[in-house]
């Protein structure tokens, strides 16, 4: 039950194809006239397409946007997003492991005006798309057409950012055509596991009010069936005995009957009617209910991720707490304890979650928190950071999660004993070796090109009578029989409070630094080594503020000693350890060595 999203996509898309309408005597539902690339073959994919471009008859008679789900073998979603032109006749479909909606919305508009209007450049412009690979986090990717006239962005959305109102196409069209009084109801079907049925005449609007109402289950996801466009072939699906999600094109739902349906939960996105045969509603906890009720009673207020807010902290307050129910035993996997957690909440909330906890939304979630925290995997995604919010509101931190960070703090055994700690260590450790190597010979050819009689300074070591250079007492050539020390050290007499050890704690004390955290990935770079739990490769636009990078020199000069300091990364902290230069000595220096006292001691590798 892990997660429904590719994480390892290589292309903006797999597959794109134009699509006729069959006609009267034809057994398909379209037939595909032109495609690229021309070696996309799969099969499966192929013979689906048409029938998802054309689900069942329908009034082509004003441009339609919208997306549809395939489900493959390995329960990974590709998304297919289908442009209907009532000037062309045909449609337009791109298939994608990306669920960027409104990144590619945009997109096939752009492909549908440029194949009207210049026909010669829209093959170009869509081969680059294809070849171009898929941007960083953070990056984008901008593609020229029209001559270079024009460009298409594609900006990689943030990770886990929350739909927001105006930005997000399938929130605005949900929130526009479903109330709030009926939002509240989808939700509580979804948070029961029903049997759902969306429907409604136009596909754009069905198709975004099914995955709107899904995306309100973040942090979960919905693990059952889950077809935001359900095509005339497949609506034998509707009798399927388990839950599902499912947007039902009203022309396709007049040919099913109340008794084929059974038991199912069905929203009219045109009329704006609910229609289920459970009270839901009811049975959540009622003071959960009525917030949700008044927070969504102020449409003024819904601007930007407010709604997406209300639904996250509804959950927040449901399953927020299962750092509470959290289990660690040194040398052991991290576990968690469900009668922990309903003993942690409080009782108007405990029956609700009993049922919850049987959901397998619920229990997906808990799985990949726990493969997270077990992997050494930090994570900080809006919902923990909500979480956090919500505790430092309410003036509550969960005793269990206390005891959790207890442990870290007395042992960090848990990093000591994963795999990816202790890979990342010995690249810590080798790393090391070789920044101390070049450290040596540096100092060794300063050492060859000082005169006897120079009047350099180190530290509070002062030049002999004699002439004759001593060296200071803790330059590292003494050291070279030294270990490399830990990448984190605790120590038992610490004075940071357990809260400091927590990563989404925005108010904690800097981490003492470390005695060596750098490592050299190559003889050209040097990159910061991301410790398991404080690091966070799932969030990549989330550091803490004691992480920060230090802001490198300005002004250097070109002086060939500075250069080889540079060569190996030494330029920002001074040539002995825990010592600086004499006024003298920086006189007499012109300016390429200079204390550093200001850089907190920090080594720092660029």
């Amino acid at each position: 039950m892990n997660s429904r999203y590719n994480e390892e996509v290589q292309k903006l898309f797999e597959f794109w194809c134009e699509i006729r309408p069959a006609t009267a005597g034809e057994k398909a539902s379209g037939y595909i006239i032109s495609s690229f690339p021309e070696k996309f073959k799969d099969p499966e994919i192929i013979t689906k397409i048409p029938d998802f471009a054309y689900p069942c008859n329908f009034t082509n008679d004003s441009l339609q946007l919208y997306s549809f789900v395939l489900t493959s073998s390995d329960s990974k979603w590709r998304f297919g997003f289908c442009r209907h032109d009532p000037r062309s006749g045909t449609a337009m479909v791109l298939i994608t492991y990306l669920p960027w909606h409104d990144t590619f919305i945009r997109f096939m508009n752009v492909l549908g005006e440029l194949k009207k209007s210049d026909g010669d450049e829209f093959q170009p412009f869509l081969s680059e798309a294809y070849n171009r690979g898929v941007p960083e986090p953070g990056a984008s990717l901008k593609l020229f057409y029209n001559s270079g006239t024009n460009n298409f962005m594609f900006q990689r959305p943030s990770q886990f950012q929350l739909p927001s109102i105006p930005e997000n196409h399938n929130l605005n069209l949900y929130y526009n055509f479903v109330d709030a009084r009926n939002m509240i109801s989808v939700f509580a079907a979804m948070l029961a596991e029903r049997r759902i049925v969306f429907t409604s005449h136009r596909f754009d609007r069905l198709s975004s009010c099914v995955q709107a109402a899904n995306a309100f289950l973040y942090p979960m996801v919905w693990q059952h069936i889950f077809i935001p466009i359900l095509p005339m072939k497949m609506r034998e699906i509707l009798c399927a005995p388990m839950p599902f999600l499912i947007g039902v094109p009203e022309a396709v739902l007049k040919t099913m009957t109340r008794d084929e349906l059974g038991e199912v939960v069905v929203l009219n996105c045109d009329n704006k009617t609910f229609d289920s045969p459970f009270d839901d509603v009811k049975s959540m906890p009622q003071e959960l209910v009525s917030q949700l009720k008044k927070q969504l009673s102020n449409p003024s207020e819904h601007i930007g991720d407010r709604v997406s807010k209300i639904f996250l902290g509804i959950l927040v307050q449901l399953i927020g707490g299962y750092r509470d129910a959290i289990k660690f035993t040194q040398g052991d996997k991290i576990t968690w304890d469900r009668d922990t957690f309903i003993d942690s909440r409080a009782p108007s909330l405990r029956p609700f979650l009993r049922n919850m906890m049987e959901l397998q939304i619920f229990q997906q979630f808990i799985e990949e928190r726990l493969d997270m925290l077990n992997t050494g995997l930090g994570f900080s995604d809006e919902f923990e950071l909500e979480t956090l919010r919500h505790s430092e509101k309410t003036g509550r931190k969960g005793m269990h999660y206390k005891g959790f960070l207890k442990n870290v703090k007395d042992k960090f055994g848990f990093l000591q004993t994963n795999p990816a700690y202790k890979s990342a260590m010995e690249s810590v450790k080798q790393g090391s070796r070789g920044v101390k190597s070049a450290y040596k010979d540096f100092k060794s050819k300063l050492r060859d090109r000082t005169p006897p009689n120079s009047s350099h300074q180190y530290g509070n070591h002062s030049q002999s009578h004699d002439g004759g250079h001593h060296s200071a007492p803790n330059s590292p050539q003494n050291k070279s029989n030294d270990t490399t020390p830990n990448l984190i050290n605790l120590e038992a007499n610490t004075s940071f409070e357990l809260e400091d050890f927590d990563p989404l704690n925005k108010n904690a004390k800097p981490m003492p630094p470390p005695k060596t955290a750098l490592v050299a990935s190559s003889s050209q770079s040097l990159n910061r080594v991301p410790l398991p739990g404080l690091a966070n490769p799932m969030y990549p636009y989330y550091t803490p503020q004691r992480q920060m990078p230090l802001k490198k020199p300005q002004n250097r000069t070109n002086d060939d000693d500075v250069e080889l300091l540079r060569k190996y990364g030494l330029d920002q902290f001074s040539l002995v350890d825990d010592c600086n230069m004499g006024a003298s000595g920086s006189s007499q220096s012109n300016g390429s060595m200079r204390n550093s006292s200001d850089r907190n001691n920090w080594t720092v590798f660029d």
